[in-house]
This record gives C-alpha cells, structure tokens and sequence, in this order.
C-alpha cells in the first residue's frame, strides 16, 4: 500500500497537529483479525498478521501515540448484534451474517474482544468502547464525550475495515470539525485491491493519508 498526499494537503506541517492528536484504533478484534474469526472469510487477518503487516504496525503506531502523550482509543464493533434493536433491514441483515453459527455467548464475547496482540498494550486511561452504530464509531460509543474530555481536535486514524469503518470515521470526524490523517499502512480493507483507491478517495475529499513513517519522522 502507497500513500501519498493530494496535493491540497501540501501545507501542513503534520509535526503540529500531532501536539493535541488522540490516536483511534479501530476493530483490532478476534472476529477480525483472527483465523475464527467471524469476518475470516475474507483473508484479511493474514495480510495483518504477515511480517510488515498492519497489525505489526498499529503496535509499533501506539507505541509512538504513548512517547507522545496521546490519548489512545480502541472502538469495538459486534458483527454478531442479533439482540439489537432492528429495522427489518437490519434483522435481514444480521441475520445473514449469523446464519448457523450456534454459539454460546462466550464465543460471541470473544468475536468482540481485542485480540491478544492489543489486550497486551492496552492500558489504564485508554478509551475501550463498543459502537452500537451500523459501522460508525463516533455513533453508539463514548468517543465523542472521550474527545471533549481530552481536549483533542486532531486524530490519527487505523485499524478495519479501510473501506468502511476508517473511511466513514474520516468523513464523520470533519463533519463535527475536526481534523483526521489516516495512517494508511497500519489499516487494512476488505480485499487488497480496494486499499488504494480508498486511500486515494479519503485523501481526495475527507484526511490526509499518511504512513507510520510520517508519523515516526514528524
């Protein structure tokens, strides 16, 4: 994966808006990241987990976060919410996506967990919130009443799906006026061949695409 910046993004210095940035991690979970998974079907826990990969990554990511002083967010999502309140949309939908797995509660707990890579890191302080919206973390979660509280106005950006839940936090956080930069190489999209022109959409209209070593070098 390539980043580069459009060139409406020129300008900014990135070394300054990492003074008062918060760092948002987004579905590092079981149900994503893990080979049972729930959302295993599409391969992307191995590219994560490849020497390189964007897990990799986020760790080495939250680690400059903490020599930084930023505040650190994990935003959980369910994948299996079939006791959510439901449009008959969204029990369609949900429904398809439990199909026959029969699985007690402690496997559904487990699908939501972090995996142990970033349970390992976690610490004290750190926002750990569940979003109850359909792929939206600043919706169903604590994130914004987070935000205020740490007086941040700057995010940085990771995690999955690029092409769903980062994209949409990018485009969601400039809509309540604040400044987000994805990190491109620690994010990963449903199939490889979306990852660029996601990147490039996001850059285009809604935050810089960076990369960890924009980040290390600002």
């Amino acid at each position: 994966m390539t980043t580069g910046r459009h060139p409406q993004w020129s300008d900014l210095d990135l070394s300054k808006f990492l003074n008062d940035a918060a760092l948002l991690v987004i579905d590092p979970t079981n149900g994503v990241l893990h080979g049972d998974g729930a959302q295993a079907g599409d391969g992307l826990w191995r590219r994560a987990r490849a020497e390189g990969g964007s897990l990799e990554k986020i760790i080495q990511l939250v680690a400059i976060a903490r020599s930084r002083g930023m505040p650190v967010a994990w935003l959980r999502y369910e994948f299996l919410r079939q006791h959510y309140p439901a449009t008959a949309l969204d029990a369609a939908q949900y429904q398809y996506w439990y199909q026959n797995r029969h699985w007690t509660q402690e496997q559904k707990a487990w699908q939501g967990a972090l995996v142990d890579e970033v349970a390992a890191i976690k610490q004290d302080g750190d926002l750990d919130s569940v979003y109850t919206s359909f792929g939206n973390v600043f919706l169903g979660s604590s994130l914004l009443a987070a935000l205020n509280a740490w007086k941040t106005r700057s995010l940085l950006i990771c995690g999955y799906h690029l092409d769903h839940c980062i994209e949409q936090a990018a485009r969601t956080a400039r809509d309540f006026g604040l400044m987000p930069f994805v990190v491109g190489d620690c994010c990963g999209a449903s199939e490889p061949a979306d990852e660029e022109p996601t990147l490039k959409r996001v850059d285009a209209n809604w935050a810089p695409a960076i990369s960890l070593h924009d980040v290390t070098a600002a």
